[in-house]
């Protein structure tokens, strides 16, 4: 089978639909997946063997070009996900066999769509919402496995590390509003090297310059148990960097959904971000989280406030007990 996957999104999103892809592939071994995904969130897809081939799409792009390429793979099937009108327009014109939508599809695109697949009341995870949507289009039921990166697909990460004796940490995030003060990473990870869990640090780090610069003084805060990627890992080597690791620590980043999707023990720690559509999926876990419940008649500027107030709350102590409880658990 010749499956057309549209999800226009960021790495986080693209890797969440892995797991539905893994389930497909587990009941049809012999599909063949092609992918189109905002340009920038291809990395994300390397480790699903299920695909074949992955379309990187600008943002600023009309998708015309791109839609008289797809007509001619003649697909057996096109699935939308997300709510996003490109993606809808590219699947109800793909002339595919069967065209299906996930959530509501616009009045004018229904003429050409076979499905349209119902999301409300589901879990909010991507990694969920997508797997319902294959299941339904395909027929098969059963629980969801873990997003999917195959370890055949990781290259070397090059460090000098033991395996399972160093602990990551990902301190980075493209939202300024998700980062944690760089005093309180470096609290974490001194206690966390004198309970004799791990003999090193390995602080993490994307391309952004600003996420490199934080990786090389919280490294420096930290001492020389630590080092830094400096953001010259690919994708698929900070996967394998992750898999080895003791222990993963974090803010809410795609790099988490990585450590998730390659098994290791995962700490996450969620500001105002969307907790449940971006928990930990699939692996052994522990957060430290604030409640971001908005209370009646508040006002966005007060929430804000509050929400900045209960974030800055956040102590290293509690971020080393959730990962002493989460060693104890995955020893």
């Amino acid at each position: 089978m010749r499956l057309l996957v549209v999800k226009l999104s960021r790495l986080r999103g693209a890797l969440a639909t892995t797991a539905a892809l893994r389930a497909l592939r587990e009941r049809q071994p012999g599909v063949q997946v092609t992918f189109v995904t905002w340009s920038g969130s291809e990395p994300a897809l390397e480790g699903c063997p299920a695909i074949v081939d992955v379309v990187g799409l600008e943002p600023s792009s009309s998708g015309w070009p791109l839609l008289a390429h797809l007509r001619r793979q003649r697909f057996d099937a096109a699935i939308a996900l997300g709510q996003h009108p490109l993606a809808q327009r590219l699947v109800a014109w793909s002339g595919a066999q069967l065209r299906v939508v996930a959530g509501q599809a616009s009045w004018w695109w229904q003429p050409w769509l076979h499905q349209v697949v119902d999301l409300r009341g589901l879990d909010p995870h991507e990694a969920a919402r997508d797997h319902e949507v294959f299941s339904h289009v395909f027929h098969f039921k059963g629980e969801l496995p873990t997003m999917w990166f195959a370890s055949s697909r990781m290259q070397d990460h090059g460090l000098h590390l033991d395996d399972r004796r160093y602990a990551v940490i990902h301190p980075g995030s493209r939202h300024p509003d998700r980062l944690l003060e760089i005093d309180k990473w470096a609290k974490v990870a001194r206690d966390l090297l004198a309970t004799g869990e791990v003999q090193r640090i390995v602080i993490s780090a994307g391309p952004d310059e600003q996420e490199q610069m934080l990786a090389e003084a919280l490294a420096q805060l930290i001492g020389p148990e630590a080092v830094s990627t400096a953001g010259r890992l690919r994708w698929s080597q900070t996967a394998d960097l992750l898999k080895k690791a003791r222990i993963f620590l974090g803010v809410d980043s795609s790099i988490l959904q990585l450590a998730a999707a390659v098994g290791v023990p995962v700490i996450g720690v969620f500001g105002s971000s969307d907790y449940a559509r971006a928990r930990p999926w699939g692996t052994l876990h522990r957060v430290v989280r604030i409640d971001t419940t908005r209370f009646e008649g508040e006002t966005l500027e007060d929430y804000r406030e509050r929400m900045n107030r209960a974030w800055s709350r956040i102590t290293p102590r509690q971020i080393l007990q959730a990962t002493e409880e989460l060693l104890r658990l995955s020893a």
